[in-house]
């Protein structure tokens, strides 16, 4: 993928970023500095001199949108910053960043403030050079399947009067609605704390844009000197094109496009078509919906009244005991079905309420009760869980900024394994089979988390809900690793600097790299093992040196040299005492030469180990056979009778029979010597 490219310094200090562009540390350019992190100059790469594109150095503790990348690169639009190339980057501070280098906008800021006023602009004249290229700008990311998440005056470039069309800023350095004024966010969004956003929609770019243009028609904030809680309030309570309009004149034209597009049903917003048949002159009248339905009646809960549904969910997490009872004693039923006149959600609420009841009363089951609770009264509202707001597409990013501040995903986990992305999912009306496979995303990260195996549990889920995240482990996050391709050569570096880390590999490793490169489970299992088995430091190496032969570097000798005591009990697994002193030897030199190959071959050759165990049977028998003799002569010789009996005799009968031969022998002798005197 585009986004694994690495830096490399080139002339002048500059870093690489990718294959096409470079980035000057050396040159800051704070006034378009990014919510995702710091401005430099940057160029194509080889035209020393120029500084025609922005770099953006992500350096915030915050992952960008790495699985927007490749989309982004298909955009081409004048009122969009196009992306030139990104990459991680070797940093000064000995750190290592990802960087974006944009075109470089052609104007200042629209707004540095979203406070700041203008003079309000001819209809005309804004139509036609701020309007019409927004929404074509819009249209564009619709058709690429992109979300931008950060349409507001304060990150568009534009100057007023003339006739360059405006630009809107990048979208990648951040997870998706960080950084976004809640004023600029639908209310369902605002809800949630910036990081439990996500992605989102493309109706909610058309909402941004929505509040944008209001903001340029009027030339001010409406909503200037609101806190949050109040805007979401005023929202909630009068409608948003309400609150944000209100008695302001305009002409009936912007009234138009902004009720289309401030619209608090997604399902009636207007979209990059609508806003097309807009330009066209052809008239578009929003449907009234009942979003913002009033009851007849208020519900009273905790002492305050609500006249909504959407308000009164908002309401019941911040007292979940007083929440329960209500539930559980068929008030809120009542009031659904008398006050709001809506059968069907009440319907929902005693289905919902039959079904958990008879569950039983499992751990958090007021917790439970009550965000279900919620989910039905305010079905595109957030999830609201034991404190936490958030949107199903915003669990991935609420859980890697979790992870990566030290806090606890313990909640968020309890989110999906209690299968509420299912429920909001199966709550939706007319958008849900667009939904589908997201419940069933959920639906399968519940069961992941259910199992504990190394490389498995809320560890895998992380990477199985972030494409694009780099792996979090504490032994390589200085690294900026986001790909398996660029793991060796991080660990190379890491062994290089002497500072290594206790562990080669951990939970978060394993679970980076069997969703990444797709590793079966049960070699980190095997990596898992105690220190003492010989099945640990073979799995570490089998698993760096495939990847090694996949993707390289060809030699790795620190890293080598770092793997190399996990393998004594490998070693020690040979029987042969020559044999483990030759393994060594050869151990070493494959080690100076960096080859992991070479090792694992050493350490875990089977057939070199069928050999070993051969010899060391066919010795074995032979000691047991001089055992067994050693034994049967020690006890003949502690055994005299037997020692006469078995030996003295047969060598006495010997002996005496030698002694006659040799008798009989010089008998024969004598007479032949005799007979020879007697002849002479």
């Amino acid at each position: 993928m585009a986004y694994e490219s690495t830096s490399s310094v080139l002339q002048g200090g500059a870093l690489a970023v990718g294959q096409r562009a470079e980035i000057l540390p050396s040159v800051p350019i704070p006034e378009l500095n990014s919510i995702g992190g710091p401005a430099f100059a940057a160029r194509m790469k080889g035209v020393e001199g120029s500084s025609d594109l922005l770099g953006i150095l992500c350096n915030t503790s915050l992952p960008p949108r790495l699985d927007t990348v490749n989309s982004m690169r298909g955009v081409d639009h004048v009122s969009l910053l196009r992306l030139i190339d990104s990459g991680v980057v070797a940093w000064p501070d000995n750190n290592r960043y990802y960087a974006f280098a944009f075109q470089r906008p052609l104007a200042p800021r629209f707004k540095t403030s979203i406070d700041e006023t203008h003079t309000p602009m001819r209809e005309d004249t804004i139509n036609h050079y701020f309007v019409t290229p927004l929404i074509g700008a819009l249209q564009e990311m619709q058709r690429a399947g992109i979300v931008h998440n950060g349409i507001r005056p304060t990150n568009i470039f534009w100057r007023p009067g003339t006739a360059m069309a405006p630009q809107l800023n990048e979208c990648l350095s951040v997870p998706g609605g960080y950084g976004q004024p809640v004023l600029f966010e639908t209310i369902e969004r605002g809800l949630c704390p910036p990081i439990g956003r996500g992605v989102g929609q493309h109706s909610d770019d058309c909402y941004a844009l929505g509040v944008t243009l209001a903001m340029t028609f009027l030339g001010l904030n409406p909503l200037q000197g609101m806190d949050d809680a109040s805007i979401l309030r005023l929202k909630i309570e009068r409608g948003s094109f309400a609150a944000l309009v209100g008695n302001h004149r305009l002409s009936a034209s912007h009234i138009e496009i902004l009720r289309g597009l401030l619209s608090d049903d997604a399902r009636q917003r207007w979209s990059g078509n609508d806003l097309d048949q807009w330009l066209n002159g052809r008239r578009l009248t929003p449907k009234n919906t009942d979003t913002g339905h009033r009851a007849s009646r208020h519900y009273d809960f905790c002492g305050k009244e609500y006249w909504s549904t959407r308000s009164l969910a908002a309401a019941l997490p911040t007292n979940v005991t007083e929440a329960v009872q209500i539930i559980e004693n068929g008030s809120l039923e009542k009031w659904l079905r008398r006050a709001m006149d809506d059968d069907e959600r009440a319907n929902n609420l005693v289905e919902m309420l039959t079904v958990i009841s008879a569950a039983g009363k499992t751990a958090n089951y007021e917790e439970q009760l009550v965000a279900r609770t919620c989910i039905i009264l305010d079905p595109s509202g957030p999830l609201r869980y034991r404190g936490i707001c958030v949107m199903p597409g915003g669990i991935s990013s609420m859980l890697v900024e979790t992870v990566m501040s030290g806090g606890s995903p313990q909640i968020l986990a309890e989110i999906i394994a209690n299968q509420l992305v299912a429920f909001w999912v199966e709550t939706q009306q007319d958008i849900k089979t667009e939904l589908v496979p997201l419940g069933q995303q959920f639906e399968r990260m519940k069961l992941l988390i259910e199992k504990t195996t190394y490389g498995n549990g809320i560890e895998r889920v992380i990477y199985e809900l972030n494409p694009g995240l780099p792996c979090l482990s504490p032994i390589v996050a200085s690294q900026y690793v986001v790909s398996p391709r660029m793991l060796l050569a991080a660990f190379e570096r890491l062994a290089a600097s002497g500072n290594r880390p206790p562990e080669l590999v951990d939970r978060h490793l394993a679970a980076f790299l069997i969703v990444r490169d797709q590793r079966s489970e049960l070699l980190f299992e095997a990596i898992a093992a105690p220190e003492s088995d010989p099945r640990r430091g073979i799995g570490i190496l089998t698993l760096l040196s495939e990847m090694q032969y996949r993707y390289g570097p060809d030699s790795t000798p620190a890293l080598a040299q770092w793997i190399a005591p996990m393998l004594e009990p490998a070693i020690q697994r040979f029987l042969g005492k020559a044999l483990k002193e030759k393994l060594r030897q050869l151990m070493r030199e494959a080690v100076q030469r960096g080859d992991l190959s070479a090792m694992l071959q050493l350490a875990d050759d089977p057939r070199r180990i069928e050999r070993d165990k051969q010899d060391f049977t066919a010795a074995r028998m032979l000691y047991l056979n001089i055992q067994k003799e050693i034994a049967l002569c020690e006890s003949k010789i502690q055994n005299k009778e037997l020692v006469v009996r078995s030996i003295g005799k047969p060598m006495a009968a010997s002996i005496s029979t030698f002694l006659a031969i040799i008798m009989v022998f010089a008998a024969i002798l004598r007479a032949v010597w005799q007979a020879i005197m007697g002849s002479m």
